[in-house]
């Protein structure tokens, strides 16, 4: 399968899940190709969470481009989500798709590496060979970016196009995830507490 069918098939099963087309700025990630999405939900703290899958095709990938690839991924969906600035009640959670079929050892372990914290932001690159059907992306739960977890996994199942691919949260670290649910109830009710404590005042 070549890199552009294969990015078709994802691109439409996202689409059919939701997802907009959003143009991506070609000077910054020639190209690209890219989709969007915009969910709010009581269980993320009442904030609204802002999901960005960026495509880019590639002849080879190395490490440094991954990590490239990623940053500049990060740096157009800020700009691009508009609103509120990223941090007030509103995250973005970017998902950058290198779609290769020669990606070097540290490509590689790049991708199956933690994703480093932003401000306000989350980035899950994932390296996809088509042709080998391999997929590489971080595997196990982040707790940072608790709240989103479950809901990432599925998006990045989607990307994929199988329930069982090796996406967030599958390779251990669920504990974090049961430890959130168990104590959701009460962190809700705090926030509740709060916010008529506020408006009482």
């Amino acid at each position: 399968m070549t890199s552009d069918v294969w990015t078709d098939a994802a691109l439409t099963r996202l689409q059919a899940a939701g997802y907009k087309t959003v143009e991506v700025d070609q000077s910054v990630l020639p190209g690209a190709r890219a989709v969007r999405r915009s969910d709010f939900r009581l269980t993320w703290f009442l904030t609204r969470l802002h999901t960005f899958v960026v495509f880019l095709a590639v002849d080879n990938a190395s490490g440094q481009d991954l990590a490239a690839i990623t940053d500049l991924a990060a740096e157009w969906a800020k700009r691009a989500k508009g609103g509120l600035p990223v941090g007030f009640q509103n995250s973005v959670a970017v998902i950058p798709v290198i779609v290769c079929a020669n990606a070097d050892e540290p490509a590689r372990l790049g991708a199956l590496a933690k994703p480093r914290k932003r401000f306000g932001m989350m980035t899950f690159p994932m390296l996809v060979d088509p042709v080998r059907l391999f997929v590489a992306t971080y595997s196990r739960t982040v707790a940072w970016g608790i709240a989103y977890i479950d809901f990432l996994a599925e998006q990045q199942r989607l990307v994929v196009g199988a329930q069982d691919a090796p996406v967030l949260g599958t390779q251990g670290g669920r504990g974090l995830v049961w430890l959130y649910r168990a104590i959701l109830p009460l962190l809700g009710l705090l926030v509740v507490a709060g916010v008529l404590a506020y408006a009482l005042a």
